[in-house]
């Protein structure tokens, strides 16, 4: 009942009683309130990072409030060594936007593949383990990484992989603003946090087009509606109403 060692912090942060906690991450010699703190760079700090397995505000991206996190501080605080500083905090999610253009297999439903992308991306960028020790992605078994990059070349390799894709198109990645990225880059106790994820038909929806639609706002082009719902956004095939 005594925490000396990472596997100790990971154990008894388990078990704090009153709260669920989905996840629990240790980083020793690390103090969050340092500015451009490494691991390593803080003796005698350590930081525990816990995650709730549910949060009804925020279910894509659960965040601990304040009454969460004192349970676990007053909980840790008789079980550290006295020469152990401990920082309990939340993660510090980055917003990032998703866009992604497949080829459906012939005679496969194109909503369902579509359905499945989605899902497939959200699982993959989660910050919870997703219970699936079959995968060989370690990102879904114990949540997304400390200080691990989201590419969007690795997206396209997830998307790739869900049953009916015939190929990926393109992958737009971006921050909650700018232009398309390659990688979003996470530091500290920063996780990706899924503002808003387009999976289409052809090409990739436009970045800038997905993060300025308003609530509800549907819009057609090309033969295509989009309809933003919060930040889901679905395609919808039509018949245009003149030729074109």
């Amino acid at each position: 009942d005594r925490m000396v060692t990472r596997e100790d912090f990971v154990t008894i942060t388990g078990r704090t009683p009153g709260v669920d906690i989905g996840r629990v991450e240790v980083i020793p010699a690390f103090n969050p309130q340092l500015v451009q703190n490494e691991p390593g760079d803080a003796a005698g700090a350590v930081t525990v990072m816990v995650v709730p397995k549910y949060d009804a505000v925020q279910p894509a991206a659960p965040s601990p409030d304040r009454l969460f996190l004192g349970a676990v501080c007053s909980y840790l605080e008789p079980r550290r060594l006295v020469t152990t500083e401990v920082f309990v905090r939340g993660p510090a999610y980055k917003k990032i936007w998703v866009s992604i253009g497949i080829n459906v297999v012939a005679g496969v439903s194109v909503a369902q593949v579509r359905e499945s992308v989605k899902k497939a991306i959200l699982q993959y960028l989660s910050p919870l383990p997703q219970g699936d020790e079959s995968s060989a992605s370690s990102a879904r078994r114990s949540g997304w990484p400390l200080w691990k990059s989201v590419v969007s070349i690795e997206l396209l390799a997830e998307a790739n992989r869900v049953d009916g894709v015939l190929s990926v198109n393109s992958v737009l990645l971006a921050e909650d603003t700018g232009a398309a990225v390659s990688e979003v880059k996470m530091s500290g106790l920063e996780l990706p946090m899924v503002a808003g994820i387009s999976v289409t038909p052809g090409d990739p929806a436009d970045l800038d087009e997905m993060r300025g639609k308003a609530t509800g706002v549907s819009t057609t082009t090309g033969g295509t509606t989009t309809t933003t719902t919060g930040a889901e956004f679905v395609s919808i095939p039509v018949v245009p109403e003149g030729c074109v």
